[in-house]
C-alpha cells in the first residue's frame, strides 16, 4: 500500500507569492511614475512661486521709487510757483519734504547739475552724500524720461539709490533735484516674502541693478556680500531685459531661479532656491512609495493565505443548503460568488429553495384564503372559489334567490346606554352567531349593513329548497336570541330582539365592483323588497311574501296571512305573511 502523497509546495505558498507579485510590481511602477510626475510638479509649482514673488517684489520697488520720484516732482513745482516769494517757497517746499515718508533729504542743482542747494541736509549719520554734481548722462536720461536713477551706495545696512527729476520751466530745464533714497521699506517686506515662501534658503530674493550690484537681499546687506552672490549673476545675466525662469548651475548644487524686470528700470528682482531644498518632498514621497509596496506585498501575502482556506467555503456552503433543504427549512440560500460552477450549482440550488419556499407561501396562503373566505361563504362556495371554479370576472345574471334581513330593533337607544366597546362587543358576537347560523343552512351573508346582516340562498350554486332554508335559519335566529339574551342580560343588562324579513323573486347576482374592489352581492327588487319587510316587522316577527311562502308550500311552516301591505318606494301592495312558531 502506498503511502499518502506529501505536500511539498502548499497551495497557500503558491497563492501568497502570486498575489505578493501582482501587488508589488504594479505599485514600483507607479510609484517610479508618481515620484516623476511630482518632481515635474514640484519643479513647475516652485518657478511658479518664485515668479509671483518676484513679479510682488519688482512692483514693490517701482512704487517706492515712483512715489519718491512723485515727492521731488511735487517738491520742484513749489520751487518753480513764480507767485510766491523766496521765504514762502522754502517754507511750502519744506514743509511738503517733511510730509514725503521715502524722502529725508532733497538737494536741488542747477541746469548744469551744479549743486545750488539742500532743502535738508543728510543725516550727519548718513554716510552716504548726495554728488556734488550730476553728471551729462545722468541729466541727458532725466530729460528723456523725466526722471533718472543714479548710482546706488550702501548706507551701513541700507543701499541708498540717487534719484533725479528735471525741474521745467518754459519748455526748458531750470534745474534738478535729487535724493539719495534709502531701500529699507524694500529691504523689510523682502525679508517677510523669504521668511514666508523660502524660510529655508537664506538670500533667496534678491534686487540686483545691470551692472550686477545688490541693492537689497533678504538679510543684513554688507559690502562683502557682493561676492557671495557671484555665481547667481553670473548664471543670471542681470544686463537681460526680458523675464527669465530656469534651472542653473551655482556654488553649491543646482537651483531653480527666476528674474523679473522692474518696470523700465535698470533694476532686475531675481529669486533663487537649490534644488535640493525644492525637492525635498520627494525623498518623502519616495519613502511613502516604499513602504506602500512593503505593505501591500504584506497585505497580499494575507490575503493569499486568507483565499487559500477559503477554496473549500462555497463546498461547505452548498453542503449547509442541502442539509437545511433535507430538514424542509426552504428560507436558506446558497450565496456563492465565485463566478464559476459552483457559483452556478449555488444559484441552481437557491433557486431550487426559492421554489420550494414559495410553494409552501401558497400552501399557506390558500389556508389563509378558505379560512377567510369560509367567514362569508359555505364550505362549498369556497372550495369552489380555491379551485378556480367560481368565475371572478365583474358581472352578474339573473337568478331567482331568496334574501333575508335580520336587524337589531331599537338599536339607536341600546347604543347610547352603553360604552363604545361594548356595543361593538355585543355586535360583533350576534354578528357571528348569525353568520354561523346563515352558513350553518347553506345561505351566503351578502353583508352588513350598520347593525343588520342580509344573507342570500341559491347563490352561487343552485339550491331547490332556497326558500325553506332561509325560513328554517331566521327561526334558528329567533331561538338563538334566547341563550344570547340571557348573557347579556347578566354582562350588560341588555337584551336583543331582531325583526326579520323575507323574500324570494329575481334578481342580478355577481361580482359587483372594479378589478381592485369588488364584492359578490345581489341587487334588484327582491332585495328592496327584503329589507322593506325587515323594517315593517315587529320585535322578534318573522315577515315573508308570498313569493316565499310558495317556493317553501311543501315544507311545515306555519304561515299567517297579514294582508296586503303598502312597502314603502312600491306602487303595488304586497302580500305580506308572517311566520309563525
Amino acid at each position: 500500500m502506498s503511502s499518502p502523497a506529501r505536500v511539498k509546495f502548499p497551495l497557500a505558498t503558491k497563492l501568497s507569492i502570486a498575489f505578493a507579485l501582482l501587488a508589488a510590481l504594479p505599485l514600483v511602477g507607479l510609484g517610479a511614475y508618481v515620484v516623476d510626475l511630482d518632481r515635474t510638479t514640484l519643479r513647475v509649482l516652485s518657478q511658479h512661486l518664485q515668479s509671483a514673488v518676484g513679479d510682488s517684489v519688482a512692483q514693490l520697488v517701482d512704487d517706492e521709487l515712483r512715489g519718491a520720484e512723485d515727492g521731488l516732482e511735487g517738491i520742484g513745482r513749489i520751487l518753480l510757483d513764480d507767485t510766491l516769494d523766496e521765504a514762502e517757497t522754502t517754507r511750502l517746499a519744506e514743509a511738503r519734504l517733511s510730509g514725503e515718508s521715502r524722502l529725508d533729504h532733497v538737494v536741488a542743482y542747477d541746469a548744469q547739475g551744479r549743486l545750488l542747494v539742500a532743502l535738508a541736509e543728510v543725516d550727519a549719520e548718513t554716510s552716504v552724500r548726495p554728488p556734488e554734481t550730476l553728471s551729462a548722462e545722468l541729466r541727458a536720461s532725466a530729460d528723456h524720461a523725466d526722471a533718472a536713477m543714479g548710482p546706488s551706495a550702501l548706507d551701513g545696512n541700507v543701499m541708498r539709490v540717487l534719484l533725479v527729476v528735471p525741474l521745467h520751466r518754459d519748455e526748458s530745464v531750470a534745474g534738478y533735484l535729487s535724493s539719495m533714497v534709502a531701500l529699507d521699506a524694500v529691504a523689510a517686506r523682502v525679508a517677510d516674502l523669504e521668511s514666508e515662501h523660502f524660510p529655508e534658503v537664506p538670500d533667496a530674493i534678491l534686487v540686483v541693478d545691470t551692472q550686477g550690484h545688490v541693492l537689497v537681499n533678504g538679510g543684513a546687506l554688507a559690502e562683502a556680500d557682493a561676492a557671495a552672490y557671484a555665481g547667481v549673476l553670473s548664471a543670471i545675466d542681470p544686463a537681460t531685459s526680458a523675464a527669465w525662469s530656469g534651472r542653473f548651475d551655482a556654488p553649491g548644487g543646482e537651483r531653480l531661479g527666476t528674474m523679473r524686470p522692474v518696470g523700465a528700470r535698470s533694476l532686475r528682482v531675481i529669486t533663487q532656491v537649490p534644488l535640493a531644498v525644492a525637492f525635498a518632498s520627494i525623498t518623502s514621497v519616495e519613502r511613502a512609495v516604499a513602504i506602500a509596496v512593503l505593505i501591500a506585498v504584506l497585505v497580499a501575502l494575507a490575503l493569499g493565505i486568507v483565499v487559500s482556506r477559503g477554496i473549500t467555503a462555497p463546498v461547505r456552503t452548498l453542503v449547509a443548503l442541502a442539509e437545511a433543504l433535507g430538514a424542509r427549512r426552504f428560507e436558506q440560500r446558497a450565496n456563492v460568488a465565485t463566478n464559476d460552477e459552483l457559483s452556478v450549482l449555488g444559484h441552481a440550488m437557491s433557486e431550487a429553495a426559492r421554489g420550494l419556499e414559495e410553494s409552501e407561501k401558497t400552501i399557506r396562503k390558500e389556508i389563509e384564503i378558505r379560512t377567510d373566505l369560509g367567514r362569508y361563504l359555505p364550505g362549498e362556495i369556497v372550495e369552489r372559489v380555491v379551485r378556480r371554479e367560481q368565475d371572478m370576472a365583474l358581472g352578474g345574471a339573473s337568478r331567482t334567490i331568496t334574501v333575508l334581513f335580520a336587524d337589531v330593533v331599537g338599536f339607536t337607544p341600546l347604543a347610547s346606554r352603553l360604552e363604545p366597546q361594548q356595543t361593538v362587543a355585543i355586535l360583533n358576537e350576534l354578528f357571528s352567531i348569525l353568520t354561523e347560523i346563515v352558513f350553518r343552512h347553506g345561505g351566503t351573508v351578502d353583508k352588513f349593513i350598520g347593525d343588520s346582516v342580509m344573507a342570500i340562498w341559491n347563490a352561487p350554486e343552485e339550491q331547490p329548497d332556497h326558500a325553506a332554508r332561509a325560513l328554517r335559519a331566521a327561526e334558528e335566529m329567533l331561538r338563538w336570541l334566547d341563550a344570547g339574551n340571557a348573557r347579556w342580560k347578566e354582562k350588560y343588562d341588555v337584551t336583543i330582539e331582531l325583526a326579520i324579513g323575507i323574500h324570494t323573486g329575481d334578481a342580478v347576482v355577481g361580482n359587483i365592483g372594479s378589478d381592485k374592489r369588488m364584492e359578490y352581492t345581489a341587487i334588484g327588487d327582491t332585495v328592496n323588497v327584503a329589507a322593506r319587510l325587515e323594517a315593517l316587522a315587529r320585535p322578534q316577527q318573522i315577515l315573508v311574501t308570498a313569493a316565499t311562502r310558495d317556493a317553501a308550500k311543501d315544507e311545515p311552516f306555519d304561515f299567517y296571512d297579514g294582508g296586503m301591505r303598502e312597502l314603502a318606494g312600491r306602487r303595488e301592495p304586497v302580500h305580506v305573511f308572517e311566520v309563525g312558531p
